[in-house]
């Protein structure tokens, strides 16, 4: 099974991915990460992933929103209609939680069906993720 792991550009979201990326090869699963750097200006087909994972930062604790290239690379993600996927934030003192249902809903707009969310922040963090995340395979 492969897994498309969609990620922000900043350094702690990045060792975070790496992270999830290590436990989830350790049980089988092939895994492919996109930047919005990476992915640059072309539309991304997600036809070839059984699960489709977001994991980003937010600003704002009130109102949390975002990073305007996280919402543009979810607008380029094509055929992601049916595709379980996973929501995951960077976790904060306050507005962890409303981060995570402003991300869920710009996923479901797009048609993914959000089936495991959360914060990720380390290696431990990514283990138990992982565990949950092969059990959606």
């Amino acid at each position: 099974m492969r897994v498309l792991i969609m990620h922000g550009d900043d350094p702690k979201i990045k060792s975070s991915v790496v992270a999830l990326q290590r436990a989830l090869e350790k049980g089988g699963v092939n895994v492919d990460l996109l930047s919005p750097q990476a992915a640059g200006s072309s539309p991304v087909s997600a036809a070839p992933y059984g699960l489709v994972c977001v994991v980003t930062g937010y600003s704002g604790w009130w109102k949390p929103q975002l990073p305007v290239e996280m919402d543009n690379l979810l607008k380029k993600a094509m055929r992601l209609e049916g595709k379980k996927g996973g929501a995951f934030v960077r976790p904060s003192l306050l507005g962890s939680g409303k981060a995570l249902r402003v991300l869920m809903s710009h996923m479901e707009r797009q048609g993914v069906i959000v089936e495991d969310f959360g914060t990720l922040s380390g290696e431990q963090d990514a283990a138990s993720i992982a565990k949950r995340l092969q059990r959606l395979l």
